[in-house]
């Protein structure tokens, strides 16, 4: 009897330093568009089945599950590139069975359809065909300066809302003046293993023009947005499904005809988190993922361009905790079976199995304690002492060891 009570209380003590420490391996360590990316992720919206706290864009219920903590995210005001790093964070903190938060400057939101101050575009001019409809004007000013703003409240239902608001302007003369405004609603909810999101853009406009007199219709594009998705943890697996559509208007200045871009992705996947140890975990997702985008020339037709996609990614990530002080992280990813693209450019189509988009991603997390400091490793760019590295050259650049930094703090 004492011998069996002696083994249970054994087993038991194993058991809790074991949920211990996955619980703190599943909430202070994660989080930050490095760490999303470095595990094959969305590093705009997180992950639909690995906890994050950029989860918080995807689902703004997912704040009452992040509470107490601030984030700073290095990089520039305005990046020049779509992989350049963005300097933006935020503070979040609880207030009784209630949540609330400020994240600033945040540009891979929903009211960010243009993605491009000089050329609009959709997804078919972003990565399709070789004519590009002209849909740019180089006075639009860049989607700069966004607010998020989060509150979120745990009554045996989870739930959070979320409001995007961001506005810009650039005036140097009486008749030269560009301007963008955005607004953008986020709400989502969560019981048990379900979770549901709606993520709207309600305004997504840009607005500028060159010397144009006053009274002259101005060089405009007009955007908006519908973001949908549902998720049910199912025996360990995740089952989420996600459906984005995204549209807007161009019209050059004095120019009656518009042009048009719409894009509709629809991915349908499932996820899974093996825990090998308390400090370590593979993750692995397959998705379905659909997708298809238009650019209408107002003006020619010949130009009017379709792209259709069939995807099927599959994603395998692993995150140990080498030591106390450091986490390691890393993935692969890559298209296997379904890798089809289809383009039509005025009555041409071309049907093609799309070269090679396999993505491998490395990261890792200093813990001084209650700070963290995330980056991925050896994703540099620039060139140094007569020397350029790349991280498509599976270089390991120990003199800028991680790159798009961030800080976390939890309180």
């Amino acid at each position: 009897m004492e011998c069996n009570l002696k083994l249970q209380g054994e087993g038991w003590m194993k058991k809790t330093i074991l949920i211990a420490g996955l619980a703190v391996l599943s909430t202070s360590a994660f989080a930050t568009i490095s760490r999303m990316q470095a595990l094959g992720q969305d590093s705009s919206k997180g992950s639909h089945y690995q906890s994050d706290t950029r989860n918080i864009f995807r689902n703004a219920a997912e704040v009452n599950n992040f509470k107490n903590f601030a984030v700073t995210e290095w990089g520039q005001a305005t990046p020049s590139a779509n992989d350049e790093a963005t300097a933006e964070g935020g503070f979040f903190r609880e207030m009784g069975s209630f949540a609330y938060g400020i994240y600033l400057n945040d540009q891979n939101n929903d009211s960010d359809f243009v993605a491009s101050a000089t050329t609009p575009r959709g997804y078919a001019n972003d990565n399709g065909g070789s004519n590009a409809i002209a849909m740019g004007d180089n006075n639009f000013v860049d989607n700069t300066n966004s607010v998020n703003l989060f509150f979120a409240g745990d009554m045996g239902v989870k739930w959070g809302a979320r409001v995007n608001y961001s506005k810009a302007s650039n005036e140097t003369t009486s008749n030269n003046k560009a301007e963008y405004s955005g607004l953008g609603l986020g709400l989502g909810m969560e019981l048990g293993d379900i979770a549901a999101y709606a993520n709207l853009s309600l305004k997504d406009d840009y607005e500028g023009a060159t010397g144009v007199s006053a009274g002259t219709a101005q060089t405009k594009f007009e955007g908006g947005g519908l973001n949908l998705g549902v998720s049910y943890n199912l025996m360990g697996n995740t089952i989420f499904v996600d459906y984005d559509k995204k549209d807007g208007e161009y019209t050059a200045s004095g120019v009656a005809a518009k042009n048009e871009t719409e894009q509709t992705i629809i991915e349908i996947g499932v996820g899974r988190i093996h825990e090998v140890s308390s400090t370590s975990r593979v993750m692995m997702d397959i998705a379905y993922k659909s997708s298809k985008a238009e650019d209408k020339d107002g003006t020619t037709a010949t130009n009017n361009e379709e792209v259709k996609r069939s995807e099927l990614p599959l994603a395998i990530g692993f995150e140990t905790e080498a030591t106390s002080w450091l986490t390691l992280r890393g993935s692969i990813k890559q298209n296997i079976f379904i890798n089809k693209q289809e383009v039509k450019v005025g009555t041409t189509t071309t049907k093609t199995t799309r070269s090679s988009n396999t993505n491998v991603n490395a990261g890792a997390t200093l813990n001084f304690g209650k700070l963290k400091v995330d980056g991925m490793i050896g994703t540099t760019n620039g060139s140094r002492a007569g020397a350029a590295y790349n991280q498509n050259d599976g270089v390991l650049a120990l003199d800028n060891l991680l790159t798009k930094v961030a800080v976390h703090y939890w309180f």
